[in-house]
């Protein structure tokens, strides 16, 4: 099965979270910057998942 690689979707996930913060520097109201902070943050942490499991899978080939 093909598909999108992990770094693929970290790098993704990064460039989401990277637009989102500066769109909420651009925000007009502290609602919509409060959103699009926390979105950012959200995407960050997926992205922190990602970026974790990619590590921990290039650890156990090192131990093999």
């Amino acid at each position: 099965m093909s598909g999108v690689s992990d770094i693929a979707v970290y790098q993704k996930l990064t460039a989401i979270a990277d637009e989102l913060d500066q769109l909420a520097g651009e925000g007009a109201t502290l609602v919509g910057e409060a959103a699009l902070l926390t979105a950012a943050r959200t995407v960050r942490g997926m992205a922190s998942a990602v970026y974790q499991h990619i590590m921990s899978d290039n650890d156990e080939s090192l131990d093999s």
